[in-house]
């Protein structure tokens, strides 16, 4: 049976509560109480019941990181961040991913609540954010992370940017028919930015969007989707930027099976610079930002909400610069 606090009260012929006062580090405990308290619970293997803390109301120790899409190689470097700070720290993390579905969402931070996690940080499936501030409401902080949401501390990359990095790059190479690749969705305000960001690069130098493909998802099939709508396209452009490294790999792959080729008949970029881009058997020129630093960034800025819960301050926007790794999937013309 575990070893539980009332179990070590006993064998000390302490009090409970001055067990759980000491392995908690509160100042109210003697060096000496506390030392001996320490001593015996690593003497009985003795572990904390994180549950059975936050019914009684103590402070949590449970996090909730909810991502978009745990298939996406994106999201590890973030969420290991989130994990070396929170063990640093000592917290617990609960991962769980939305599926990009606002009601699993919604169902989610509805356990996470009932859990009584001390914070949260959160891709969200977009800018519907009122279950957002009923949580921050009960005294649950919250973080967005790779989002900008107003009223929320964000950490983000400048996704304007980005597209401007792949445009000017294009430019630079000789190219002047530029498309872009993304899903479409009217909620992803990320790869609009990008877009806004490539159409900002070809303005400078006089020069439009050749076209757009509307993939409907970010992921390889999106990409393969693409690349048939670009063979099939009369006047192909011949580079694109693809709104992530994702849909890169698909478009790569499709066009090379329909029999053109990357990048002799059409330079790609990529966005992300997720795990297996560079191995790619067309290694893939791609915007790339510190993705582990965005996951530090967001826990230890949770972290400090935690510590000041009831004060008040303003929401903290902080985006990251990206930059270009070149590849073999680009070549000037």
């Amino acid at each position: 049976m575990p070893v539980t606090i009332k179990g070590i009260a006993r064998q000390l012929h302490l009090n409970p509560s001055t067990v759980s006062r000491a392995l908690s580090g509160n100042p109210q405990v003697s060096e000496d109480t506390r030392e001996k308290v320490i001593k015996a619970a690593r003497r009985l293997n003795y572990h904390p019941n994180y549950w059975a803390q936050n019914l009684v109301g103590a402070v949590s120790n449970l996090i909730g990181c909810l991502t978009l899409d745990l298939s996406n190689p994106f999201y590890i470097p973030m969420v290991r961040a989130v994990e070396d700070v929170a063990e640093q720290k000592k917290y617990m993390v609960f991962l769980c991913e939305s599926r990009r579905q606002i009601e699993v969402e919604k169902a989610i931070l509805e356990r996470f609540r009932r859990i009584r996690i001390a914070g949260l940080i959160i891709t969200p499936v977009h800018g519907n954010t009122d279950h957002l501030y009923c949580l921050e409401n009960d005294g649950v902080p919250v973080v967005i992370a790779g989002r900008n949401l107003a009223g929320f501390d964000s950490i983000n990359i400048d996704n304007i940017q980005s597209g401007f990095l792949a445009g000017q790059y294009l430019i630079q190479n000789g190219h002047r028919k530029i498309g872009y690749i993304y899903s479409g969705d009217p909620a992803n305000i990320p790869e609009q930015q990008r877009l806004q960001g490539l159409i900002q690069a070809l303005h400078e130098v006089s020069l439009e969007t050749k076209t757009t493909y509307k993939s409907l998802t970010n992921n390889v099939t999106g990409g393969e989707r693409a690349a048939e709508m670009w063979f099939n396209d009369f006047d192909r452009p011949t580079a694109v930027f693809c709104y992530n490294d994702l849909l890169a790999m698909g478009f790569i792959q499709q066009v090379i099976k329909m029999g053109a080729r990357v990048p002799q008949d059409v330079s790609v970029i990529g966005h992300d610079d997720i795990m297996f881009a560079d191995t790619f058997f067309v290694p893939i020129t791609t915007i790339v930002f510190p993705k582990y630093e965005l996951g530090q960034l967001a826990m230890t800025l949770l972290i400090e909400r935690i510590n000041q819960l009831g004060k008040k301050h303003d929401p903290q926007t902080i985006a990251l610069k990206p930059s270009i790794i070149v590849r073999n999937s680009c070549i000037g013309i």
